[in-house]
């Protein structure tokens, strides 16, 4: 029996174009692994680069450069979530650069895909200000939902309490869905809706990194004189009596203060005037959060990002962004 030719599609063409054979070679292979990671996903070419569409939102993209590969997932919050997993690599907020001899670990390709979907199901695609607010139930309609799965909201609602989701960590909620849906985003958008109701979730929660908040401000200094003041001036923004010494693993600790609680950490990850990591466990908190500051140069000032997630409840999510906040205009203020 005659075979049908297969018409060539647009990534096809991309890819007969890169020059560079070993580049080719890695981002066909990078392909294929989307391929199933996103079953059913729509191959196209958006902002001149091979990419995956999921029901209508860009995942995951890919491009050859003079001499480095890229990977974007058409984001600017998936890479700033997993910074502690993108050690090591070249990174951007929208996207990571590698070697096209050193292609990006399939496990980290998945994790990147993973928080995608997450973000896309969780509102991520810069809504507005009103659907930041809402839950998933109030921002996609009864019959989209049911068009799509076959059921509304209510008959989701019910046909996992039957099947003993209550019970379920986020992975085992979305595989449970995903034997009845195939779409990625249905999964997640089906599984989130159902953590809300549930009160496993709510606004400024995400399924990787817990409760999360974050606050930049741009300060009227140069990025150096502001890492000196991270470094050498630490009880300016640690706390009155607070001391930090520049080494992956060292502990640290700000005293108990009228008003204030005590905190104590570790620092992980010191990269010199660029960004320092640490865990931040108030007095009180059974579990640490980490903490994040990065420094961005500026054509007036420098801007400092603090950057907090596994934030154990809304309350202290909206607690540090206050704290922050008026800590960055203080830092402003000088």
């Amino acid at each position: 029996m005659a075979t049908k030719n297969r018409e060539p599609q647009p990534i096809d063409e991309y890819l007969a174009s890169v020059s560079d054979p070993v580049a080719r070679k890695t981002l066909g292979e990078l392909r294929l692994q989307l391929r199933k990671l996103l079953p059913g996903a729509v191959e196209t070419i958006s902002y001149r680069m091979p990419a995956f569409k999921v029901d209508g939102d860009v995942v995951a993209g890919f491009a050859f450069f003079k001499n480095h590969c890229g990977y974007y997932p058409f984001s600017g919050g998936v890479v700033p979530t997993l910074k502690s997993e993108l050690e090591g690599y070249s990174t951007s907020k929208s996207g990571v650069t590698f070697r096209p001899d050193t292609p990006l670990p399939a496990k980290l390709v998945k994790r990147l895909v993973q928080a995608r979907l997450a973000e896309i199901a969780t509102g991520g695609k810069k809504p507005s200000a009103a659907k930041k607010k809402a839950l998933i139930t109030e921002r996609v309609t009864n019959s989209a939902v049911k068009d799509a799965t076959g059921r509304d909201w209510k008959a989701w609602m019910r046909a996992l309490d039957a099947a003993g989701a209550a019970e379920l960590n986020h992975q085992q909620l979305v595989a449970l869905v995903a034997q009845e849906v195939e779409s990625g985003w249905w999964q997640q958008s089906i599984s989130v809706a159902y953590e809300q109701a549930h009160g496993k979730r709510v606004v400024g929660e995400t399924a990787t990194t817990g409760f999360q908040v974050g606050v930049v401000r741009t300060l009227p200094m140069t990025a150096p004189e502001l890492w000196d003041l991270l470094t050498k001036q630490e009880e300016r923004w640690l706390g009155p009596g607070a001391a930090l010494k520049l080494e992956p693993g060292k502990e640290y600790e700000v005293p108990k203060k009228r008003g204030a609680p005590g905190v104590r950490g570790v620092l992980r990850v010191v990269k010199p005037g660029q960004r320092l990591r640490m865990t931040w466990q108030p007095d009180g908190w059974k579990k640490p959060a980490t903490l994040q500051l990065t420094l961005v140069p500026k054509a007036r000032g420098a801007a400092l990002h603090v950057h907090m997630e596994k934030l154990p409840d809304a309350k202290a999510r909206e607690a540090m962004r206050e704290h922050w906040s008026k800590l960055l205009v203080k830092l402003a203020a000088g």
